[in-house]
């Protein structure tokens, strides 16, 4: 088999990767969250992650790192 065709069998195998970003509303549902005043209090007080691009996006990975932050807390 190619390398090429190794690739799109790969593709085709259904595994999806996760996102390299999440947008606001995602990261409100992820922490359970109704308002996006609760993330800036979060930034300002408990050293939650900045958004990137316009205030609209985080890093997913930001997010993780924080999570793991605060289960050593």
């Amino acid at each position: 088999m190619s390398n090429l065709n190794q690739q799109e069998s790969h593709t085709n195998t259904g595994i999806q990767q996760e996102p390299l970003f999440l947008n606001t509303k995602e990261v409100m549902v992820r922490y359970r969250i109704g308002s996006t005043a609760t993330l800036w209090k979060w930034r300002k007080t408990l050293g939650f992650p900045n958004p990137i691009h316009n205030g609209r996006f985080y890093n997913i990975q930001a997010l993780k790192k924080w999570d793991e932050e605060q289960l050593v807390s």
